[in-house]
This record gives structure tokens, C-alpha cells and sequence, in this order.
């Protein structure tokens, strides 16, 4: 308990008989799906801002900012994303269909 492990992406080989066994675990990042949500973050941003009510625009532009900075370090933390990201879609209320995609993303990269 208080340990945990992200496995994502893990790839397990190999097999292990008899009381010894060895491990090589070796890690890659989703980088090309982090890449696929920055693209379409960056393509529906103008509408992201634009759906927001005007008093929440700016906090809206902020947030949507801080994720992408958040998604182009070497290793983003997922749950800040997704925190990010309810704020932006609680203070934009309706989704149009642009902006589920991020969402879809934003869950299938970070759960």
C-alpha cells in the first residue's frame, strides 16, 4: 500500500521457472500520443478561448497555457493535466465535438 506503479505502455517477456528469475523492464513515455494531444490542443485553442463566457476567458487562455507547458515537459504529470483540464471544460459548460476529442485524449493518455 502507499507504492505505486504506472505500467502503461509496459512490455513483459520471457518467463521465469524455478526459484531465480530476472527482470529487465525497460520504459518508453507515451510520446507520440502527448504529441497527438499538443497538435490538437494547439488546432482548437482559438475555440477553446472563444466558447468560454467572457469573464472566464482569461482564466480559461491560463489554464489551457499551463497544460501545454505541463504536456511538453520530459515527463508531464498526468493527474495536473487532467486537473487542468476540468477547470477548462467546468468553466466552459457544453463541449462541442473539438473540444470531447481533448477530452478523450486527455483520458486515454492520463486516465
Amino acid at each position: 500500500m502507499g507504492d505505486r506503479f504506472d505500467m502503461r505502455g509496459a512490455h513483459f517477456e520471457g518467463s521465469a521457472v524455478g526459484h531465480q528469475a530476472s527482470v529487465n523492464h525497460y520504459t518508453s513515455g507515451p510520446a507520440a500520443p502527448v504529441e497527438d494531444l499538443l497538435e490538437a490542443l494547439a488546432r482548437v485553442r482559438p475555440d477553446i478561448i472563444a466558447a468560454a463566457p467572457a469573464a472566464d476567458r482569461a482564466e480559461v487562455q491560463a489554464e489551457v497555457g499551463k497544460i501545454e507547458e505541463e504536456l511538453k515537459k520530459e515527463e508531464p504529470r498526468g493527474k495536473v493535466v487532467r486537473k487542468r483540464w476540468e477547470t477548462v471544460t467546468t468553466l466552459i459548460g457544453d463541449l462541442s465535438a473539438p473540444l470531447t476529442k481533448i477530452t478523450e485524449l486527455v483520458l486515454k493518455l492520463f486516465g
